[in-house]
């Protein structure tokens, strides 16, 4: 019930909206272990549980859902440090790739930031003679060193990860 419940107020936050009625379908499928016609039967109640779990939800977030992400970040760096666009744009696309690890969840957006400009120019043998870590654009914490080491390697990994499972993944 409170997964569905933040997968429902997830979408409310982000650009991805889904219905209730999809959120609800999607849950009642789940528990009734793939039996669609049970699905069916018991998506009204899903309907009445989630919405009573999202206020359960925003009451222990205490109301606050400003998500931060590092897109943001990742432009005011860029532009600041005159880092190419090219550069800029491989940045936001190693950040959309580990949407789908923890990283998101372990380190703060402006870290993440950095250390996807970081990677990008990295990647792109790109001759960077700046430092992200003096910007005034961006606030990052006293430990955003360490921070955005860690977080490379957890980028590096997520995509060392991910070349393994293609590895063994079937070719349709």
């Amino acid at each position: 019930q409170i997964g569905g419940a933040c997968v429902l107020l997830a979408s409310k936050v982000e650009e991805n909206k889904r219905s209730l009625k999809e959120i609800s379908r999607a849950c009642a499928l789940v528990a009734s272990k793939g039996n669609t016609s049970e699905a069916d039967k018991a998506h009204e109640t899903w309907s009445r549980l989630l919405k009573r779990q999202e206020i359960v939800l925003l009451e222990n977030c205490c109301f606050d859902l400003d998500v931060r992400h590092p897109y943001a970040f990742i432009d005011a760096l860029a532009a600041e440090s005159k880092v190419p666009v090219f550069l800029a744009k491989a940045a936001t696309a190693h950040v959309n790739d580990c949407l789908r690890s923890t990283i998101c969840l372990r380190f703060g957006p402006s870290v993440i930031a950095v250390a996807a400009l970081y990677l990008a120019i990295g990647v792109h043998e790109y001759e960077f003679r700046g430092s992200l870590f003096e910007s005034r654009a961006v606030d990052l914490p006293k430990n955003a060193v360490e921070e955005t080491e860690l977080c490379v390697m957890e980028m590096l990994e997520f995509y060392r990860r991910e070349a393994e499972s293609e590895k063994h993944r079937p070719l349709t």
